[in-house]
């Protein structure tokens, strides 16, 4: 069989077609992503991101900073990404673009010292006195309208906020009870349920906007497989082994 040098250069377009979305910018060897400091789903995500750019011929990196420093400092892009923010980041912060495939979905729980109150969504906590931690955007931004809130800027002072009855509770993502263990801090209590969830994305500054499809590609293939799903399910159940063993009893 012969072929026609139109048809080997339409061939060849084909395939550099369905090869495209797998090709990084060009020169791009390594990113460096910001995440938000002592949150323990940045660690549990990270390799993930990290596999994805592995793909793609990138060596990808983390510097953890204060919450709302990072995302301020990508936004002016001093970074490349952000390891993981729910959706909506790209909001406030406009120089940041969504890869549009979900990482994991965490839950934000509230956490008393032994009070037990009826929870049914934010606006059940509105008279009470409420901590949240710095940095920590999607619960930042839904605890706006909450009468009666203070941000906090670590997990430390939250923790002892609780203790001091400073606040009556605390509204912080599930995986705080890590940090709990960190700081060895006991007798809490979690109650039921969440106020919200949310799924968690990376994102990328528009610089590197064009990452996106083979970053895009490359995530779904693991979510298709479901080696995210199988990663999110030991983690929270780690977790949730912390939580029994350092809760309130």
């Amino acid at each position: 069989m012969r072929f026609s040098s139109f048809s080997l250069r339409w061939a060849f377009g084909v395939l550099m077609a369905m090869w495209a979305p797998l090709v990084p910018a060009a020169g791009l060897t390594s990113v460096q992503l910001a995440a938000t400091d002592h949150e323990p789903l940045v660690d549990q995500v990270f390799p993930t991101v990290k596999e994805a750019y592995a793909q793609l011929g990138i060596e990808a990196s983390w510097i953890s900073l204060p919450g709302e420093r990072s995302v301020q400092l990508l936004n002016v892009g001093k970074y490349d990404g952000d390891v993981m923010h729910p959706a909506g980041l790209d909001k406030p912060y406009p120089n940041l673009v969504r890869v549009d495939v979900p990482l994991i979905s965490v839950d934000a729980i509230v956490v008393t010292t032994g009070r037990v109150i009826p929870v049914n969504g934010w606006s059940s906590l509105n008279a009470y006195h409420v901590c949240i931690r710095r940095g920590i955007k999607a619960i930042e931004l839904a605890a706006k309208e909450l009468p009666h809130v203070d941000v906090i800027d670590d997990y430390r002072a939250v923790f002892d906020m609780l203790k001091a009855k400073r606040c009556e509770l605390a509204v912080l993502p599930r995986d705080a009870w890590i940090e709990a263990q960190r700081l060895d801090v006991t007798a809490l209590h979690e109650l039921e349920p969440p106020v919200q969830s949310w799924h968690m994305y990376h994102y990328v500054t528009k610089a590197h906007a064009d990452l996106i499809p083979a970053l895009t590609n490359a995530l779904t293939q693991m979510q298709k497989s479901g080696v995210l799903e199988k990663r999110e399910s030991q983690f929270w159940k780690s977790v949730d082994q912390i939580r029994q063993a350092r809760e309130l009893k």
